[in-house]
């Protein structure tokens, strides 16, 4: 019979269940071990625990080589509040000064409709994210998230500071006008009885000089070498074609249904390339303010929440071509949400320390790209050309655009 004992650095030793034929990572994981914390004997001898696969009869002896207390982690102080028939738990990893708690909250499908629509209109109050009188453009594209906000504000209506509003959905690639999701944007318009423009991809084709159809340019995009840029020139688009209709409409806001683990995994994006961006829930640039108000909220819960209270508004069509990010942004997601498990209410502590690193960085340097009109960031130690964002930049030496485009 194997035997697999963990010994950690406060002097305590347990075994580590596990069978033969089990690769020893995975048993690390399953315990909430870090491989990088520990150093792996077998019989005696140093292996790489990477390559270990339990046998039959080994001994097995994996020391922690930093002196801390990883059951501060593997098994925090916790306090739970139960509920009878929970849908929804929500836990928080509570600092006191350096002495850690997990507090944990059991909802009913009530209680967690009610803690989603309070989270909601206190990060309003908090983030500044609505004003009285805003004219405010919402992009609507009919997944979960757009959809949510706008039921938000539907069942919420008169704890938020009212403010003209502005639906706008954009169309012009197959992912984009999937016939379940595009119904669902309109159906969701319906309980605010907001007015809803429709953008088209001749629109798209216009703003951005593009000399063929754009969905001809996206389609030789994604089947080439630099299928990284789909997601990248999705999103300038979309936002291009809000801030269009936020200056026809006079509206000086434009809002977006980014949850809070999308800006937690561009923060992970953030500090692994050092690349710029503007605040969070609010981000000023020009004469537009740019607003998050879903950010204290997750995916999770706002598919959750639309499950609950409007089911007939979570559908969403299957991920496209046009619509299935790089590797690396899959990667930066999967690491938010791991995040999440491991410091539950992450996101709570981000989000306060990156307004405070934004007081102490440089003023953010600007221009306006000369092709599609939209205001883009100097990136320090990047050759940015002047007067060419990122993607109008790369559709160029695409060869996408007319020729009177410069």
């Amino acid at each position: 019979m194997s035997t697999i004992v963990f010994r950690n650095k406060t002097g305590g030793s347990e075994t580590l269940h596990a069978a033969p034929g089990h690769a020893l990572l995975d048993v690390l994981r399953v315990h909430g071990i870090p491989a990088n914390a520990v150093l792996v004997y077998r019989n005696g001898a140093v292996i790489p625990e990477a390559t270990v696969v339990i046998e039959p009869d080994d001994v097995i002896e994996v020391r922690q080589v930093r002196h801390y207390d990883l059951d501060v982690l593997r098994r925090p102080k916790e306090h739970v509040y139960a509920a009878p028939a929970p849908v929804y738990t929500k836990s928080i990893l509570f600092d006191h000064g350096g002495s850690l708690e997990r507090r944990t909250e059991q909802f009913t499908a009530e209680t967690f409709v009610q803690y989603v629509e309070e989270t909601f209109v206190q990060s309003i109050a908090a983030g500044g994210t609505m004003r009285q009188g805003d004219k405010v453009v919402i992009g609507l594209s009919g997944g979960r998230d757009s959809v949510a906000y706008l039921k938000l504000l539907e069942r919420t209506r008169g704890r938020w500071p009212e403010a003209d509003m502005t639906a706008v959905t954009i169309t012009g690639l197959p992912d984009w006008d999937e016939p379940a999701t595009f119904q669902t944007a309109l159906d969701s318009c319906a309980g605010l009885g907001l007015d809803h423009v429709i953008v088209t991809a001749d629109d798209v084709e216009e703003l951005f000089k593009l000399r063929e159809p754009f969905v001809d340019v996206m389609n030789r995009v994604v089947a080439g070498e630099q299928r990284n840029m789909n997601m990248v020139i999705g999103h300038q688009v979309l936002r291009r074609m809000l801030e269009r209709e936020a200056q026809r409409a006079d509206a000086s806001v434009v809002a977006f249904g980014f949850n809070a683990d999308d800006l937690v995994a561009s923060m992970v994006t953030w500090f692994t390339t050092g690349y710029r961006m503007g605040g969070i829930p609010v981000r000023e640039l020009a004469n537009l303010r740019y607003v998050f108000p879903l950010y204290r909220i997750t995916k999770k819960e706002l598919t959750l929440y639309l499950e609950l209270v409007a089911p007939d508004l979570n559908r969403q069509g299957a991920p496209g071509r046009f619509t299935t990010g790089s590797d690396e942004r899959s990667l930066a997601y999967a690491m938010a949400d791991h995040l999440y498990d491991l410091w539950p209410g992450i996101d709570y502590y981000l989000f306060n320390a990156f307004e405070n690193v934004q007081r102490t960085l440089l003023p953010l340097v600007d221009d306006l790209c000369r092709v599609c009109g939209g205001r883009y960031v100097y990136q320090e130690g990047v050759a940015n050309p002047a007067g060419l964002c990122d993607v109008c930049g790369f559709l160029h030496r695409q060869e996408a655009l007319r020729a009177d485009a410069l």
